[in-house]
């Protein structure tokens, strides 16, 4: 009998356990985003009210962890990018607070009390900047033009374009994207939240072995569509065309696809022919007659490691925060991997796009 109520003791225990650890875990929803929606005629309001029933306590965009900036090299294209950005803002202003870190704490406290400070967020953006932080820069960009300057004053206007230059300047240097999944749906999302910040969690330590293992996959691949034109009785013309065949939507999928591309992109059917579009075909043919199978090997290696560094970006901020739900907006090629990755940890609960209501 003792032995039974010992084993009906363990059983509760690891019952508990076991429940107590869901309770813990962080629910995360990976957006899969197309990078530019500037001509999409999709209803992104309803897309944001979707996240917004899922209650984030934070939310993730494919930025650059401003501390990440010092340990590239100078080549980077992510840097290359930002530092244009920073550039110009640094030269339409030259000054600096002495501590820029407690001066953004101190304008977001400011903001936090009363969001219509114009001078005070116009400086925090710049501050955000000259603090490599490309994501908040753009957030706050985003907020005057779309949401506070309609309500500026003939002087903070002159101030406005002494400080940013105009619209057309912004667009120009990448600084005010309209129509980026950020300005579509995770700035506005964040806004509508009253939330003060987006959270970045790109990766880009393994940008450089990813550009050669692409570069020599290509050169190969190449290769592979000469022989396959040269003999279409080839070995190689049949694995060509078994790679159009199989990276192919079919009429009524394209159809399905066309109607809601959001809800499209976080399909199991868009991961698999994502993953072939962006590795000349994928794991599929390998070994393939012809197929760069171990040039696509490596290509893939070095995209696992970016978005595992991704997913211990959002992890780490995440547990720092204390967060209980968690939007991350990324490209949709990044999505399939992410929710790979993440579905492994135990502190982790993945939840796809299509299941949120």
């Amino acid at each position: 009998m003792r032995t039974i109520q010992k084993l009906n003791l363990v059983l509760l225990l690891v019952a508990f356990t076991l429940k107590l650890s869901a309770q813990n875990q962080i629910e995360i929803v990976i957006v899969g985003s197309a990078h530019d929606n500037a001509k999409s005629t999709i209803n992104f309001q309803a897309i944001i009210d979707k996240l917004k029933n899922f209650k984030p306590d934070m939310v993730f965009g494919e930025y650059l962890p401003q501390d990440n900036y010092a340990k590239l090299e100078e080549s980077n294209w992510a840097k290359e990018l930002f530092k244009k950005e920073r550039d110009y803002l640094q030269k339409l202003n030259p000054e600096s607070p002495e501590n820029i870190d407690a001066q953004i704490k101190k304008d977001l406290k400011a903001l936090a009390k009363f969001a219509y400070y114009h001078q005070t967020r116009m400086n925090l953006a710049v501050n955000y900047a000259k603090n490599w932080d490309r994501g908040n820069t753009e957030y706050q960009i985003f907020v005057l033009e779309n949401y506070m300057k309609q309500s500026f004053g003939k002087e903070e206007l002159a101030t406005y374009k002494k400080m940013f230059g105009s619209v057309d300047s912004l667009k120009k240097m990448g600084l005010y994207r309209p129509g980026s999944e950020y300005s579509k749906i995770y700035f506005p999302l964040i806004y509508q939240l009253k939330q003060d910040r987006i959270y970045n969690m790109d990766c880009q330590t393994y940008d450089e072995p990813w550009g050669e293992a692409w570069n020599k996959t290509d050169s190969l691949y190449k290769i592979l569509i000469g022989k396959a034109k040269a003999d279409s009785s080839s070995q190689e013309a049949a694995t060509v065309k078994a790679i159009e065949k199989y990276w192919s939507y079919s009429k009524d999928e394209a159809s399905v696809f066309n109607a809601d591309p959001y809800a499209g992109m976080n399909t199991v059917k868009y991961g698999v022919l994502d993953e072939a579009w962006n590795f000349y075909g994928g794991s599929h043919f390998y070994g393939y007659a012809g197929f760069p199978t171990e040039t696509v090997k490596e290509m893939i290696a070095q995209w696992t490691l970016r978005n595992e560094g991704m997913c211990k970006n959002i992890i780490a901020q995440a547990k720092a925060k204390k967060a209980k739900r968690v939007v991350v907006g990324v490209g949709a090629s990044h999505r399939k991997w992410m929710e790979e990755i993440l579905a492994k940890n135990p502190d982790v609960k993945m939840i796809n796009y299509n299941d949120i209501h």
